[in-house]
């Protein structure tokens, strides 16, 4: 089993960013001028790897007050030099710029590149402005804090009208793209390509984030690993792939790991079922469902590798099947638990959901769908070993009326969630010791007070019916063979996620979750192939 250090890389807030850029100016004393021409060298070279750069080749660049802004300005200078046929925007104009902006300005206004100040005939698009082959934001980057002036934002919109008709380059990050939760405040720059200088900040891939950076590469700029004294916050799921994520070739279907999944009602059959198609397809060695009476007919017939245990004779669950699904715990001796895909929300489902979750030796356990329902009724329950699932709005009916100061209704509640993920996955790590997963584009996993970890998915393939429970079933077939509750709620994430953007190359639409289930093992080959 792979070191679980594998499975994340570097990611930071923008605050943290900051930080680490003084670090850098105060201990080691590294001119900040330095770090912005090394970022200004970096954002060419990878637009150069997209775009050739000719003495024809005319560019835009608009350019704020701050570091960002100096970025640009550096960028100015050096393709001028080059011959290209540069004009830079200043939005907030060039008096009382801070240094090292200042600078990389006067470097280059004293090599002739043309400055315009905002309002200026080039800061909007008009018909006697010839068009650029690209444009350059660099007005504010992540360190973006509260919400776009007007002026800033007339220029945002300024980038964006040449979308599709010049590439557009974002340096650090879209401008009007909040670097914490991904919001954008209230519209942002639509980049081809987005070049993130040391770190990639969460922001970059929550929400609406993907339709704004475009690609997204992460360039260092010289800040020495030693800035980085303070904890990280926050991490990206990004597993280093390799043969270490291969099985033993002794494995046996007993040490795989023992999945048992605990769900469905009449109107809801299928969702035990693709739990388990996840757990399948995710390597667990047997996987049993424990179903209403009813429901086993709906099941078996169409995965025979699932073993299915009917308890009563109804269509959902009863307080009077207690004792048999009780005793199948017992009898199944499961490694993993999955609770809730289909349950319903009924007395007999919610007695007998809250009486697993409260046996004191029962095995880690997948609290999903309808079972979160219930999860008010036993919070303590949960323990460190367990996950929790919510999607938006589950989460926002599991949240404390706290979290929604002036919120009322249950969508204004599900958007308050949306805006803020982050901070909503916070409030529920500190209600539940369980590894919480907030499914979502750019799903958040976290635990306590431990860096929280940011999953770059945001594929649509992946928003049908019974997505969720199959990556219930797939996060439960990690927990079986043996792997911590983070890691394995983030490597399920992952493989989950991974499928949906595999099944995405095929075609944007029309998979069911049958079929992310059955792409996961296309994405664990893929995981455990040496990179070239």
């Amino acid at each position: 089993m792979p070191d679980p250090d594998c499975l994340y890389s570097d990611l930071a807030l923008p605050d943290e960013l900051r930080r680490r850029d003084e670090q850098a100016r105060v201990r080691f004393g590294i001119n900040p001028a330095v770090l912005m021409e090394n970022a200004a060298r970096a954002a060419l070279e990878e637009l150069r790897k997209r775009v050739h750069i000719s003495p024809q080749t005319r560019i835009h660049i608009y350019m704020g007050k701050g570091n960002n802004g100096g970025d640009g300005a550096a960028m100015a200078r050096i393709l001028h030099d080059e011959g290209a046929e540069v004009a830079v925007v200043a939005v907030a104009g060039l008096s009382g710029l801070p240094s090292p902006a200042d600078e990389h300005v006067n470097a280059a206004r004293r090599l002739g590149v043309p400055f315009f100040e905002s309002g200026d005939a080039l800061s909007l698009p008009r018909e006697d402005v010839r068009r650029p082959d690209v444009v350059v934001d660099a007005l504010c980057g992540t360190g973006l804090k509260g919400e776009l002036r007007p002026r800033e934002l007339a220029h945002v919109r300024a980038v964006n009208a040449f979308r599709g008709r010049a590439f557009i380059v974002a340096a650090d990050g879209p401008s009007g793209l909040c670097g914490y939760t991904g919001r954008e405040r209230p519209e942002a720059v639509r980049a081809d390509l987005t070049v993130a200088f040391e770190a990639a900040t969460p922001g970059l891939y929550l929400g609406n984030a993907r339709a704004c950076t475009g690609e997204l590469v992460i360039r260092g700029v010289g800040i020495p690993r030693a800035a980085r004294r303070d904890s990280p916050a926050c991490r990206l799921l990004s597993p280093r792939r390799g043969r270490h994520f291969l099985p033993s070739p002794t494995l046996h279907k007993g040490a795989a790991g023992k999945v048992l999944i605990v769900g469905g009602s009449d109107a809801l059959a299928g969702a035990p079922l693709l739990a388990g198609l996840g757990a399948l397809h995710a390597g667990a060695g047997l996987v049993h469902l424990t179903v209403p009476g009813r429901v086993r007919e709906h099941i078996y017939p169409r995965c025979p590798e699932l073993m299915i245990h009917a308890v009563g004779s109804g269509a959902s669950f009863s307080v009077e099947d207690l004792p048999a699904a009780l005793e199948l715990l017992r009898s199944v001796r499961p490694d993993a638990l999955v609770l809730g895909p289909g349950a319903g929300r009924g007395s007999g489902a919610r007695a007998l959901l809250t009486s697993l979750t409260e046996t004191t030796d029962r095995p880690p356990a997948v609290v999903d769908a309808d079972a979160l329902f219930f999860l008010p009724s036993f919070p303590s329950s949960l323990t460190s070993r367990d996950v929790i699932t919510p999607h938006a709005g589950e989460a926002a009916a599991l949240l404390p009326g706290g979290f929604f100061a002036g919120v009322s209704g249950e969508k204004q509640k599900i958007h308050a969630v949306q805006e803020n993920r982050p901070a909503a996955l916070r409030a529920l790590t500190s209600l539940y010791a369980a590894t919480v997963v907030l499914k979502g584009a750019g799903t958040l996993i976290g635990r306590g007070d431990e860096p929280f970890t940011v999953a770059p998915f945001a594929a649509p393939t992946l928003a049908v019916g019974g997505s969720g429970d199959v990556l219930a079933g797939v996060v439960a077939a990690l927990a079986a063979a043996g792997r911590p509750s983070a890691e394995a709620a983030a490597l399920g994430v992952y493989l989950h996620g991974r499928a949906g953007e595999l099944l995405a190359q095929r075609a944007p639409r029309g998979h069911t979750a049958s079929d992310i289930a059955a792409a996961v093992p296309e994405a664990w080959k893929e995981l455990c192939r040496d990179r070239a």
